[in-house]
């Protein structure tokens, strides 16, 4: 029998994920049958989502800010 570990870490975090949305469904509730949306959804899905393409990877190198040390940082630190 071979067993997996992540394979058996992974079936169980979806079971739990699956069971916590089956419990937050039967305590909340579902939606009644209204074909009305709410305001603010209807003003989200109404803006223009063409103007927020592409703006991620359009900034410069000089703009990012490094979390971190890097390799060439450390070893000289230490020397």
């Amino acid at each position: 029998m071979n067993v997996n570990f992540f394979e058996w870490l992974r079936d169980g975090v979806r079971q739990s994920v699956l069971l916590g949305v089956s419990d937050a469904i039967e305590q909340i509730g579902t939606p009644t049958d209204s074909d009305d949306l709410h305001p603010n959804v209807a003003a989200l899905l109404a803006t223009d989502t063409g103007t927020t393409k592409g703006t991620r990877g359009k900034s410069t190198a000089a703009s990012k800010k490094r979390l971190g040390k890097s390799l060439k940082d450390m070893n000289s630190s230490d020397a």
